[in-house]
Parts: C-alpha cells; sequence; structure tokens
C-alpha cells in the first residue's frame, strides 16, 4: 500500500541524510571554487576568512578539493532531502486520518444505513467478505471426520492446524469452497483466505499425500496444470503446502510464507 511504501521512502531518506550530514561535517570549512580559464580546471579553497577567489588548491592537495565538492554536493542533496521529509510526513498524516474513511463514519447513523460505503474499515470488509454464502465441497462428505476449533468439518488433521493458525492469527478464511477456472471447471481449494489490508485473495492447497503417486497425478499435478490458465501462480496467490508419510506437516515451516502472504 501507498503508506507502507512512504515509510520505506522515510527510512530510505534517513540513511541518505546520514550520509550527507557526516561529510558536512567531516570537511574542510568553507566552499570550492572552480576556474575554467586555463586548459585545466583549477581548484581553489574560498574559506569564509580568505579572499573572495580563495587559495589555490595544488595538485598534491586534491583531496582537500573532494572533500570540498562532496560537501557542496551533500548541502544539495540534503536540502532536497528535508523538503521530499516534509511532503512524505504531511502525505502519511493525511492518510492516517483517513479523511475518505471518515467521511461514512461521521455520517448519522440512521444515514449511514442508507448509503453504500466507497471504502470499508477492515473488519467491516473481512466481515463482508465472510458472509458471502457458498456451497462448500459435495464430494466425499464423509471424509470430514475432524473438527476445527471453530466447529467446522475438515478432512484431516493437518487441515486442523492450518484452520486453526488463521484463525489465531486472524485471518478470514473460507474451507473448500467453490473456484471457477477459466475452461469453465470447478474446483474447491482448500482454503481460500482473504489478505485484509491488500483486500486479495490467496488460495491455499495442501497436499498431503505427496508419497501416494495417484494422488500427485491427479490432484498435485492437475492443480499445478490447471490454476496457472487462471491466474493462480504460486508465489502470487497461490500457498501450496505438503507432506507425506514420512514428512508430516509443521506449520511453523511456513509461518513467514503465510504473513507474507495474508497479513503484509
Amino acid at each position: 500500500m501507498l503508506i507502507e511504501e512512504l515509510l520505506r521512502e522515510r527510512e530510505r531518506l534517513a540513511t541518505l541524510l546520514v550520509s550527507a550530514e557526516r561529510d558536512i561535517e567531516n570537511a574542510p570549512e568553507g566552499s570550492l571554487r572552480i576556474s575554467h580559464t586555463t586548459t585545466k580546471p583549477e581548484f581553489y579553497h574560498r574559506k569564509v576568512s580568505e579572499k573572495k577567489l580563495g587559495i589555490y588548491i595544488h595538485k598534491d592537495q586534491i583531496q582537500t578539493a573532494k572533500a570540498l565538492a562532496q560537501k557542496n554536493y551533500a548541502e544539495i542533496i540534503e536540502k532536497s532531502i528535508y523538503t521530499k521529509q516534509k511532503l512524505i510526513e504531511s502525505v502519511i498524516d493525511e492518510y492516517k486520518s483517513d479523511p475518505l474513511k471518515a467521511s461514512y463514519n461521521n455520517l448519522n447513523p440512521v444515514r449511514q444505513q442508507l448509503v453504500k460505503p466507497y471504502i470499508l474499515e477492515d473488519a467491516d470488509f473481512a466481515s463482508r467478505w465472510l458472509s458471502i454464502p457458498y456451497e462448500p465441497n459435495p464430494k466425499y462428505p464423509e471424509d470430514k471426520g475432524q473438527t476445527t476449533s471453530k466447529g467446522e468439518k475438515v478432512r484431516s488433521k493437518s487441515e486442523v492446524i492450518i484452520a486453526d493458525n488463521l484463525k489465531m492469527m486472524g485471518i478470514p478464511y473460507k474451507y473448500e469452497a467453490p473456484l471457477k477456472l477459466k475452461d469453465g471447471s470447478i474446483v474447491y481449494p482448500d482454503f481460500t483466505c482473504l489478505n485484509v489490508k491488500r483486500r486479495k485473495i490467496v488460495y491455499w492447497e495442501h497436499f498431503g499425500k505427496m508419497g501416494n503417486q495417484e494422488y500427485r497425478n491427479n490432484d498435485f499435478f492437475w492443480k499445478l496444470k490447471n490454476y496457472g490458465p487462471s491466474g493462480i501462480i504460486q508465489g502470487k496467490n497461490l500457498i501450496m503446502t505438503f507432506e507425506d508419510e514420512e514428512n508430516s506437516f509443521d506449520f511453523l515451516t511456513y509461518k513467514s510464507t503465510i504473513e507474507d502472504y495474508l497479513l503484509r
């Protein structure tokens, strides 16, 4: 989001400012004058107390010329940074106060009931998304023998772990909600999750029988092949987790990935 980018830019400018201020502080007093009256440029150190033309800088004192030139450059950069910092702070303040959201929140409650808000608070947006009804996967309901902390019936202990962690992290999700692919076929991803901050849908498929060749062909490779043309791509809006008979599912292994996809 814009405010996050502004915060990163604010940090970058602060780092640049430290470098510029250090070069200004470490440079000799005064400024650099460059004369082009000869075939080669000549450098003069113009001190505050010296005459206007300055003192000629010999070639063996070139470091003095470089330090003075760097100082001048740093002073230019410093002024530019100050200007940008003021602008960034004003925009950040504007976004934090968020007058767009306030326009709805400040309405009389009766009037609020009569209008459809253009911008919703995160909690309201998530609530409305969750309230949209759907028909879950009707296939093999007898396989849903595990129960989540929300009372949902799911197909494996690993899916219980995923569902309970999503709930604990405050990430809205729907279990086995229908998804229509580009070719018209209907599939039921294990979890359809909502990144509330970005208003973005992310699908989560847990492949729990990777040791089974038939399962890999009919489930994993089929989805890998058919999700891509529909714009569902790992690294973009698809999370894939795995386990087999010898390697059990460990949520902590994927926790940082989940936070990147669904909380940031």
